[in-house]
């Protein structure tokens, strides 16, 4: 066998122990996997549903709707009519240079499952110098707001949480009132909703979480009135927007939901 051949034979003997040892890899590779296959992650089931317990609805089916609320002025007087949108009664209010809010007394003891829920829509914000600030009394004026009214044993121990939108603020921005330490400014929506839909956005808050967050303790008070406004008589300028349904409901989780939470831990 000449040299060349030599080389040839060489070459076939090196690829054959090279196909016998990828196989052996091969097939010891994939018994081992077969062996060491990692178990899925068995699939967990949804939670049972919570409990949603309806406690009150205020509603703005026509004018005679307002005469459940009362009105409190401050500056002038916000204009406040309800109005329809394909067959759904809303509340809209305008403000040149004014404020005043309209508030509903109530006595709701504040427990972990009670929530507020509503829908609001912005339509016109206040002219600020320095929108920015939220905690400014020159500039202490919104397009809208939600108050949450805890008395407390006089005027200067009362506290109030106020749900706000704001044109630039950024969403979760928290201060106290220019006015009083004991007053929440908490901004929950921000920015305008022009041709977005029909500009409509729902909220929908937990009322404990707010409070313990926002007054560094759980509330130890009734929740004894719920107030709506826009104004704009610092600024001097124009606000205006919509106010849908106000809710007021416990939102409770079933016995299943806490065996549910115990027997996906033991899964996990």
């Amino acid at each position: 066998m000449n040299t060349q051949g030599r080389v040839r034979l060489l070459t076939l003997v090196l690829l054959l122990q090279v196909a016998v040892v990828v196989t052996f890899v091969s097939t010891h590779a994939l018994k081992l996997a077969q062996h060491k296959r990692i178990p899925l992650k068995p699939k967990i089931k949804a939670p049972p549903p919570e409990t949603i317990i309806g406690l009150s609805r205020f509603s703005f089916e026509n004018n005679a709707s307002l005469a459940k609320w009362q009105e409190k002025v401050f500056k002038g007087k916000t204009t406040y009519r309800v109005l329809s949108e394909s067959d759904e009664g809303f509340l809209k209010s305008s403000s040149m240079s004014t404020s005043s809010s309209l508030y509903k007394e109530i006595d709701q003891r504040v427990t972990p499952d009670l929530y507020l829920a509503w829908k609001w829509r912005a339509l016109v914000f206040p002219t600020k110098r320095e929108p920015g600030k939220l905690a400014d009394r020159s500039q202490d004026d919104f397009t809208a707001r939600i108050y949450l009214v805890f008395p407390g044993s006089n005027f200067f121990n009362t506290r109030v949480i106020e749900y706000i939108w704001d044109e630039t603020i950024p969403e979760g921005t928290v201060a106290s009132s220019p006015f009083s330490g004991n007053v929440k400014l908490f901004v929950i929506r921000s920015g305008k909703t022009a041709g977005e839909g029909d500009g409509w956005r729902k909220e929908e808050r937990n009322i404990y979480q707010d409070y313990q967050r926002l007054f560094g303790e759980p509330p130890n008070r009734p929740l004894k009135a719920i107030a709506l406004m826009s104004d704009s008589d610092n600024t001097r300028t124009k606000s205006e927007s919509d106010f849908g349904d106000i809710v007021l409901m416990l939102k409770r989780k079933p016995p299943e939901f806490w065996a549910h939470k115990a027997e996906t831990a033991q899964k996990l």
